[in-house]
């Protein structure tokens, strides 16, 4: 079986999932992962396929667009190098920055860890309710710190890249964060 990625965008509304997983279905496909978000009434989709051998990957496309398209939705379908191989995993942490919401917190903060070789496998960034100054910004991002880079070379810097924008910095291994976090 080909494996493919499909993703999915546009405005929120009851049975988008349900028209996509529908629709791969009636082609004999089998969604393997999916990751579903919603902003600002925004829905984004991606997920992982596989498709028997007798069906195309231009079919899949043709039958999703076709699907879709009454519901003004943008797809997108590309198939998986089925030898490509993700980033080797490294020691999994948590990191938190808060701070006034400004153009540039987030490219300072991925830039940053771009520059160390961490790999960014979870992010969210949501404004909070109105501060006194300007509306706040609250980033978490789960990322993977490779081998040999140490966790306080991550955090230091992290901090030179935040403070000039104000914005305040933790770094918890997940296990840590998870466990001060437990409901």
């Amino acid at each position: 079986m080909g494996k493919f990625a499909v993703s999915v965008m546009g405005h929120d509304r009851p049975g988008i999932l349900a028209a996509v997983s529908e629709t791969v279905f009636g082609l004999g496909c089998n969604i393997e992962d999916v990751t579903q978000t919603i902003l600002q009434g925004e829905f984004a989709a991606i997920m992982i396929v596989a498709r028997p051998p007798e069906v195309s990957l231009a079919q899949v496309d043709t039958a999703l667009r076709e699907r879709l398209a009454p519901m003004d939705l943008g797809v997108f379908v590309r198939p998986l190098d089925e030898g490509w191989q993700p980033p080797s995993p490294g020691e999994p942490f948590v990191l938190t920055t808060r701070g006034k919401d400004q153009p540039g917190n987030i490219a300072a903060v991925t830039r940053a860890l771009a520059h160390l070789g961490c790999n960014v496998t979870q992010f969210r960034a949501v404004l909070l309710a109105p501060a006194q100054e300007g509306e706040e910004m609250v980033m978490i991002l789960e990322i993977d710190v490779p081998q040999g880079v140490h966790h306080r070379v991550v955090r230091a810097a992290l901090v030179q890249a935040c403070q000039p924008l104000g914005m305040e910095v933790s770094l918890q291994h997940r296990d840590v964060f998870e466990n001060i976090h437990r409901v």
